[in-house]
């Protein structure tokens, strides 16, 4: 296929501007605003299991995915696919535009969200103006430092979403939106072309206790969403998503070959009792004051995000589940906000007496999101 001429500008009307405060990260919150484009509901489509994980090897936790440091923007397909029932992503490919003419959709009954890269700026560049002639936002991934209107512009390097509406090459400039308030972005308008080019080819290096000096280039990442015309919303996907979760956290199944659920919170719980007999040395502290502030807060918005999943299911599920489980995952963010909060405090205070304390709202959290799999174990068991 020849390289596609661009015309001189183009703009995609009409894009909503998404942003819920217990969206994933900014990923989710583009994929939303692009699913929201299409006319599909980015509360039902991008609902993830409810569980747990721990790695006491490496500290990492997260929710059906590990929150590690990565030096690569390239993931596979198993990698890509543990944690949604709506959503098939293909491993991350080179685009190559010689040969691509479509996109081959796997299954009918989801949606598909490709990565891609290329290590050509024209190419990326080439595509980007092909989707956005066909009416199509485009979710690209930029390093923070070279975004201009936000407070890590020239100061710290962050790999972050944004969604591409339009672009003018009389004005040299893209118009773009960064509505990710989570992490003090807020922009929508025009940037030059030259800085959103750089953001794209960045580096990206990063630094910190955990995981040392080390990059991770961003290679012109961007993601395209396709669906098959009869996709729909079925009672059987849903009841899928309440019986996988409850597999999770009963630990009957495993995620890329590691333990999940409830004995996963048990560990962690362990591990953090037996960290009272050691130092505060840089590695925990970042451990406290950073990941686990950040990470726990991640897993307190999953359980917003499923709470919003079955109020907007309700015509497939009893009422009083719908109300129980609400509050019950309610009851949950609440404690592991509160977390965060206490592993900031031990991180910056450094009273390692304040993991009592944290052990605490986790024992509190096994307590609620037990009876939280329980009434959606009864309900999927009959």
């Amino acid at each position: 296929m020849p390289r596609f001429e661009a015309a001189p500008k183009g703009s995609v009307l009409n894009v909503p501007r998404y942003f819920e405060p217990f969206v994933n990260d900014c990923f989710h919150n583009a994929y939303a605003t692009v699913l929201l484009h299409m006319g599909l509901d980015p509360h039902i489509i991008l609902a993830d299991y409810l569980s747990f994980l721990y790695d006491p090897q490496t500290e990492y936790i997260g929710v059906n995915y590990f929150h590690r440091y990565s030096t690569s923007v390239e993931f596979t397909e198993e990698e890509l696919n543990t944690s949604l029932e709506f959503v098939y992503q293909p491993g991350t490919k080179v685009f190559e535009p010689s040969s691509f003419t479509q996109t081959n959709l796997r299954y009918q009954d989801k949606v598909q969200i490709n990565m891609y890269i290329h290590e050509d700026q024209e190419v990326a560049t080439s595509r980007l103006k092909e989707l956005i002639s066909d009416r199509q936002p485009v979710i690209a991934v930029v390093d923070l430092y070279h975004m201009p209107y936000h407070r890590a512009y020239q100061k710290e390097h962050g790999l972050h979403c944004v969604v591409i509406t339009g672009y003018d090459e009389a004005e040299g400039c893209y118009e773009l939106f960064d509505r990710y308030t989570l992490s003090s972005s807020d922009f929508d308008g025009k940037l030059p072309m030259n800085e959103v080019h750089a953001g794209r080819s960045s580096n990206n290096p990063v630094s910190n206790p955990m995981a040392g000096d080390f990059q991770r280039p961003i290679r012109n990442l961007w993601m395209e969403i396709n669906v098959a015309p009869q996709f729909q919303i079925t009672e059987a996907k849903i009841r899928s998503i309440l019986a996988e979760s409850c597999r999770r956290m009963y630990g009957e199944t495993k995620i890329l070959g590691h333990d999940c659920g409830f004995s996963r919170l048990e560990a962690l719980r362990g591990r953090l009792q037996s960290k009272k007999a050691t130092s505060l040395d840089d590695y925990h502290l970042y451990l406290y004051k950073t990941y686990y502030n950040m990470f726990f807060k991640y897993i307190a918005r999953s359980r917003q995000r499923f709470k919003a999943f079955i109020n907007k299911v309700q015509d497939y599920l009893p009422e009083n589940l719908i109300a129980e489980s609400s509050q019950l995952l309610t009851d949950s963010a609440k404690h592991w906000d509160i977390a965060a909060n206490v592993s900031l405090k031990l991180g910056i205070a450094k009273k390692i007496e304040l993991i009592d304390d944290l052990d605490r709202h986790l024992q509190s959290i096994s307590n609620v999101e037990r009876q939280a799999i329980d009434k959606f174990y009864a309900f999927c068991g009959k």
